[in-house]
């Protein structure tokens, strides 16, 4: 049976094999590790679905809380900084970085009542940090010549897919629990557009290995 949840898993699977496909073009650049990055999101979710089909909660919340989550945001903040960091703000996806696990380390230790799944404040202080790095990517691009060959930098479809969700869902994961034991209808219905968004992300990765050119600077 086709659901949402199996589109979204296969498009995440299409985008890991272009990447594993694409790897020798990406191998000496900053994206090598993009593709098992992929793989690792692949493999986490396939985790989490066994997870959720013998009814372990518990080790869903620990999976996506404690691993899957707070490897999303390292890795883009690290992919930032590799991108940044000939410029002069090249400290800031470090400090970004830094802010997270900060605001990640609160959520699981002071914060969060345990009744609840999901750790809305370091997902949403991470979620507005990500979004800095990518308007600063973008402002970066729209000023200097690279913006000539947008359509083959890698970072700029990343970039592209990573805004269209993170900035779409911000007030979704932001307000995730209260939604969730309150406005049960709008969640569901807002889910709908979570997924959409997250398909569209997944595809302009798939885009970001398809068309990126080893020779584009990233920034």
């Amino acid at each position: 049976m086709i659901t949402l949840a199996n589109i979204l898993r296969l498009l995440e699977l299409v985008a890991c094999i272009t990447g594993i496909v694409f790897l020798k073009k990406v191998k000496k650049t900053i994206f090598a590790f993009f593709p098992y990055y992929l793989l690792f999101i692949v493999i986490a979710e396939f985790a989490g679905r066994i997870f959720k089909y013998y009814e372990m909660g518990e080790m869903n919340k620990f999976l996506y809380s404690y691993v899957v989550i707070p490897v999303e945001f390292l890795f883009f903040f690290w992919l930032f900084y590799q991108s940044f960091r000939k410029e002069r703000y090249k400290w800031l996806p470090i400090f970004c970085m830094a802010i997270y696990l900060a605001s990640w380390s609160i959520d699981m230790l002071l914060l969060t009542n345990k009744k609840f799944w999901f750790y809305s404040f370091s997902y949403t202080v991470g979620n507005l940090l990500l979004l800095i790095l990518i308007f600063r990517f973008f402002m970066q691009l729209i000023t200097t010549n690279a913006i000539l060959h947008f359509r083959h930098n890698m970072l700029f479809w990343i970039s592209t897919g990573l805004l269209v969700f993170f900035l779409g869902t911000f007030p979704y994961y932001g307000l995730l629990n209260t939604l969730n034991t309150k406005y049960t209808s709008l969640c569901i219905a807002y889910g709908y557009i979570v997924f959409t968004l997250n398909c569209l992300m997944y595809l302009m990765f798939t885009l970001s290995f398809v068309w990126g050119r080893q020779n584009i600077k990233s920034s």
